[in-house]
């Protein structure tokens, strides 16, 4: 019986551990690219220095540490897409994996883009490596020539034209509906705007909210930016909280992300929280929710911020600095709880698994 549930689970436990390697392989580039981004932030916030029109040394100095960042974040998306490929088929799908992940990049996909085009390059480049059968002294035309150039061009082709147009359409659609929605219940906007802000943490579900939220702002409407960006910082903050409180259940290098998705969250940066989902999607569902909590009780206070800041400032700048902060709270303490319970799940199932091939070691 043992035997039969692994090999039940075993395409399973090769995409977990696929994921599991895109993570780690992700998280030195967030933590570099977020964390130079989150400094200059808020050396800027502090200084007060104004980028656009200073040209002191401190000015250049702050202007390259966040951009310097976002040289990191950038490189997010084809790291993902390359090492989850990687995790799934090994070498030759690595070259493929980063391109693509620069299209999902491109095209404003967002990690889940990213994700699924590192998940077609890995199953793609498997089935190549398996079925492609050529003579022996051709063969490392295989790895080096043909997954490359044929590979990449049909995972290229596929995201642009089957899944990319689809997701732009949808996108222009979210972001028709959130106009039409503004001129309704604002408590209910602002709790759709902080779940799609929640949902896919820089996706374009997260960019539609985003930029109708702005759109608004710049009519004199200050709502949706302020639940917007209220949402932004939630799910990397309390999935923090959740590492320092329940480390337990973490993976080292998973706790010393969350030290760095919360520095991100203070300045708000929302990608400190993406080596989490990628670790267990089903937290999607904690930071949605969550998020929607927050923005809609900040609008529900009436804390509003006229400007589009996000994170500590968005905080000192609010019409009510308590009410503010117990919206961030509430959504905060909602994350952290979820996140560890989660969390204590996936690990509880690891023990168990675990220990049954400890005890039954011709299972393995």
């Amino acid at each position: 019986m043992a035997l039969l549930l692994k090999k039940e689970k075993t395409e399973l436990d090769k995409l977990r551990e696929a994921l599991m390697t895109g993570v780690s392989y992700m998280i030195p580039v967030i933590v570099a690219g977020g964390m130079m981004l989150a400094f200059g932030s808020l050396f800027e916030t502090l200084t007060g220095v104004d980028l656009n029109e200073s040209n002191s040394f401190l000015a250049q100095v702050i202007h390259d540490l966040k951009t310097f960042g976002l040289y990191g974040l950038t490189l997010l998306f084809p790291v993902i897409a390359a090492f989850v490929g990687f995790g799934l088929a090994g070498k030759p799908a690595i070259a493929p994996g980063l391109i693509a992940g620069m299209l999902a990049r491109d095209m404003q996909m967002g990690f889940l883009g990213a994700l699924l085009s590192g998940l077609m390059v890995g199953y793609l480049v498997r089935w190549m490596l398996a079925n492609i059968k050529l003579p022996k002294e051709f063969r490392s035309l295989l790895p080096m020539v043909i997954i490359p150039l044929l590979g990449t061009a049909i995972v290229l082709f596929t995201m642009k034209y089957i899944v990319g147009y689809p997701l732009i359409a949808l996108n222009s659609g979210l972001e028709n509906w959130l106009v039409d929605m503004s001129g309704g219940n604002k408590v209910l906007m602002a709790a759709v705007l902080g779940a799609m802000v929640g949902f896919d943490l820089g996706g374009p579900i997260n960019k539609a909210a985003i930029t109708v939220s702005l759109g608004l702002f710049a009519q004199g409407i200050y709502e949706p930016v302020t639940a917007s960006h209220i949402a932004i910082m939630i799910a990397p903050f309390g999935i923090g909280v959740s590492t320092i409180i329940a480390k337990k259940y973490y993976t080292q290098e998973l706790q010393e992300n969350g030290r760095a998705a919360l520095m991100m969250s203070c300045v708000g940066i929302s990608e400190g929280a993406i080596p989490f989902i990628l670790a267990n999607p089903a937290l999607i569902l904690v930071n949605t929710i969550g998020s929607a909590i927050s923005a809609s009780l900040v609008i529900l206070f009436s804390s509003i911020v006229e400007a589009p800041a996000a994170g500590i400032l968005a905080l000192i700048l609010s019409s009510n600095f308590f009410l503010y902060l117990v919206s961030i709270a509430a959504g905060v303490a909602f994350v952290a709880i979820g996140t560890t319970v989660l969390m204590k799940r996936q690990f509880a199932k690891k023990q168990t698994l675990e220990s049954s091939q400890t005890k039954h070691p011709e299972s393995a």
